[in-house]
């Protein structure tokens, strides 16, 4: 039976160059507790910041000037009840602050209410114990970005509060440089007259589709994510077609590298949808055409085997700014087996 321990710390506020609650616990807070200011914002919300002379919990509008104290109320014990497991993740890229894993498909990154065995933190306990930094919540150490279950590749993970914090403000400036490869249904360029005229999507000067629109929750699926005219967070794709396989019929496979500058859930997957050429294998992007539903049938007809079909979708190169040295490192991520196996099949009806 999984529990919470909630733990007391006591924060002096030595220093008062800050008059914002929140600002304030955050420059008097020690760095081992790897605490954000959003996180401090949510523990203020959920009445877990206490002034201990007064006994009563503080507000975001509590007058500063007279505090010295401070009570915190982390739960700190939730990451006990994660269940190390020994599981097989290869390593791209390993130092003292950071590491990159070429994570499988079919692996989810981080517990949640249905998948609490078999995720990447499992792993990251079996191999660092209690070592790798809480930046989001005890239930993700080290998680700097995400990738979909079903989504294989390229993923870093922080050692140390200092790279974690550098690393989290990298990818919200989008200095960090992402690209996937996707296998997708149908070609882009052939329903260029028609998506173009779709609002946020253009062709620039090096051939490339790019997509800028903004991305929100569907309210009537909240599994998925659907682009609006105005609402939601903005999110740009740049499609650029690697290579064309015609099975003959009209029916067309793609290969398709996508970069993207924004990293929101569902991102290519929702944007490819888009275009109208969704990812191949993509249960909850699909079009639900009937061509599209022959074709995925005989693509994995030519493969022969009983594998569990998923969106053909992998994080294949990630360049970022090393916190600690301050170089570039580009990392590059070999296809897994499934999506390799698909490419060597349809290998003979190449067209470009």
């Amino acid at each position: 039976m999984a529990f919470i321990v909630i733990e007391k710390f006591i924060i002096s506020l030595t220093k008062k160059s800050e008059t914002k609650l929140d600002k304030l616990i955050l420059e008097n807070c020690p760095p081992s507790l790897s605490l954000s200011r959003t996180k401090i914002q949510d523990l203020i919300k959920r009445q877990m910041v206490f002034d201990p002379q007064k006994n009563d919990a503080l507000t975001s509008k509590t007058k500063t000037t007279d505090l010295e104290q401070v009570f915190l109320y982390l739960d700190k014990g939730l990451q006990k009840n994660l269940i190390p497991e020994d599981l097989d993740v290869p390593i791209v890229f390993e130092d003292k602050s950071l590491v990159v894993f070429n994570k499988p498909a079919n692996m989810v990154v981080h517990p949640v209410k249905l998948s609490q065995r078999g995720t990447l933190v499992n792993f990251l306990i079996h191999r660092y114990q209690d070592t790798l930094p809480t930046t989001y919540d005890q239930f993700r150490p080290g998680i700097i970005h995400r990738l979909d279950k079903d989504t294989s590749g390229l993923i870093v993970i922080a050692k140390t509060a200092f790279c974690a914090n550098a690393l989290i403000a990298q990818f919200k400036s989008r200095d960090v440089k992402k690209i996937y490869l996707a296998l997708c249904i149908g070609n882009p360029v052939d329903n260029l007259n028609k998506i173009i005229c779709k609002p946020g999507v253009d062709v620039l000067e090096d051939n490339s589709i790019e997509v800028k629109t903004y991305v929100r929750r569907n309210k009537t699926n909240r599994e998925t994510m659907e682009v609006n005219s105005d609402q939601g967070k903005l999110a740009i794709s740049r499609f650029r077609i690697q290579t064309i396989y015609d099975l003959g019929k009209d029916q067309k496979l793609s290969l398709v590298s996508c970069e993207i500058e924004t990293g929101r859930t569902h991102q290519i997957r929702v944007h490819s949808k888009y275009i109208e050429s969704p990812i191949f294998g993509d249960k909850l992007y699909k079009l639900n055409r009937r061509e599209d539903f022959e074709l995925e049938k005989f693509v994995v007809s030519l493969c022969d085997d009983n594998r569990r079909l998923r969106q053909i979708l992998h994080a294949h190169e990630l360049s970022i700014r090393h916190p600690e040295s301050q170089e570039i490192l580009s990392f590059r991520a070999n296809l897994p087996s499934d999506f390799s196996s698909f490419l060597s099949k349809l290998s003979k009806y190449k067209t470009s």
